[in-house]
């Protein structure tokens, strides 16, 4: 949504200096000539340029109620790090099963598939602040609800305690995810500049992902568990605040009603979106699982204990964080195709040589490679269908793409956690999981290339 405040901040010198001849604005020495411009003459021209002419990497931070979700989203992303790690390791330490690291994985899946279409419903027919007010009012509530646990002062932690907190969580993203994902358009309604504000929340979501992972190995090893806990239950305090002090018009649902399963039906009928839909997929299932299950029993093979297994998290997310500044400056510039598939393989690849990496030093130059493919990858094909889907059928077809992305990963976790078990190793379950992705994405890529080339022979 912009707002003059927002743009009238692109009239400091600055700015102008991006232009040239006639559209710089030469600021008038003299006081008492009678051709000298107001500052209100100066602010109107300033703000009838078109915005073209000043985009950059960070231009949909010009919207004033983007910036407060910005900052509001990266303190709150970066203390659900901070759990996710503290929980991934919590669980492994009461357990040294990969087993339930992959049940606890999977605890939110199905909840998440059950409730995720009715999810995209709600985020079509009421208003998303509202809606995610909730959502992450009872997330907090749920994060305070697991430090108590972890200190075992209440009744002593085990594991299905965790794993019922995270299917709680899973009914509560199934509602957060449809509409957090369609209120990007709620707050910048420039569709040129959509595809910029997708970048800056992915670029957000992993520089929470470098930090939280740092503080989590912190706090983790100085305090435990619980002090994450607490202090990411914290941190959903500034979310709340920032979507409080939105200034947004009155939410008016569409007048026409359609099936909750249209996302369905889009997606089924559009082909280019179905392939995208069915890449991501295949990654959530085969590659994502993997830094959600296997770095703690990763980190345990290099012997780097919870320090190693933090230090993986923040290196992935170092090289996520990099993809996601580089698709922002330059996701104009490249040919969305190109990226997609590019980026999928890539990805895919770096988690097969991971597998077969012979120290710690050689993992981490891997995850961060791997990371920035990885969100080059995710983000171009966010990108690609935010800009193909219409306004009446956003939060349907987003609550289809999050149920495949968020949904099918928790699932992932659950396979390749009972197939590292049964191999008695985490790289060999890395590399089947990572050859079964590599191989999709290259049929997905050969069909796309069957597809372009009959439509050109037409």
């Amino acid at each position: 949504m912009s707002d003059t405040g927002a743009h009238t901040t692109h009239s400091e010198p600055e700015s102008t200096a991006t232009l040239s001849g006639s559209d710089i604005i030469q600021p008038r020495i003299r006081t008492n000539s009678t051709s000298q411009m107001t500052r209100t003459e100066v602010d109107d021209a300033m703000e009838a340029i078109p915005a073209t002419r000043r985009r950059g990497a960070f231009h949909a931070l010009s919207y004033r109620n983007f910036r407060l979700f910005f900052v509001g989203q990266l303190i709150s992303v970066a203390g659900t790090w901070m759990q996710t790690v503290a929980q991934n390791w919590l669980v492994w330490e009461v357990t040294h099963q990969a087993r339930w690291l992959g049940i606890v994985s999977g605890a939110s899946a199905l909840p998440y598939v059950a409730f995720a279409v009715w999810g995209g419903h709600v985020a079509d027919r009421y208003a998303r602040r509202a809606i995610l007010v909730i959502t992450q009012t009872v997330s907090m509530l749920m994060a305070f609800l697991l430090a108590l646990l972890t200190t075992g002062r209440w009744i002593p932690l085990q594991p299905w305690h965790i794993a019922a907190q995270a299917a709680v969580l899973g009914i509560v993203n199934a509602f957060n995810m449809p509409a957090q994902q369609a209120f990007v358009t709620d707050m910048v309604d420039d569709r040129e500049a959509l595809s910029n504000a997708i970048a800056l929340n992915s670029f957000r979501f992993n520089i929470a992902r470098f930090l939280g992972p740092i503080l989590a190995g912190i706090v983790l090893a100085k305090y435990g568990a619980a002090t994450c806990f607490n202090l990411n239950g914290l941190s959903y305090i500034a979310v709340i605040l920032s979507l409080l002090m939105m200034r947004l018009p009155a939410f008016i649902p569409h007048e026409q009603k359609l099936n909750v399963w249209e996302g369905f039906t889009y997606i089924w009928r559009t082909r280019s979106v179905l392939r995208i839909t069915l890449l991501v997929g295949a990654a959530s299932l085969f590659a994502w699982s993997v830094s959600n299950t296997m770095y703690p029993m990763l980190a345990s093979s290099f012997h780097r204990g919870a320090s190693g297994y933090s230090w993986m998290m923040a290196m992935n997310g170092v090289g996520a964080a990099l993809g996601a500044v580089s698709l922002a400056t330059f996701a104009d510039r490249m040919e969305r195709r190109v990226v997609i598939y590019g980026g999928a393989i890539c990805f895919c690849a770096l988690l097969l040589a991971l597998a077969v990496a012979p120290s710690f030093w050689m993992v981490l130059v891997n995850l961060t490679l791997s990371g920035y493919f990885m969100i080059a990858f995710a983000m171009s094909s966010n990108i690609k269908v935010q800009e193909d889907v219409p306004d009446i059928l956003r939060g349907r077809t987003m609550a289809v793409y999050t149920l495949v992305f968020q949904g099918l990963m928790p699932v992932g976790g659950l396979e390749i956690g009972f197939l590292a078990d049964h191999l008695h190793s985490a790289e060999r379950a890395i590399g089947v999981n990572a050859a079964l992705c590599l191989l999709i994405s290259i049929a997905i890529y050969v069909w796309s290339r069957v597809d372009r080339q009959r439509a050109e022979a037409r």
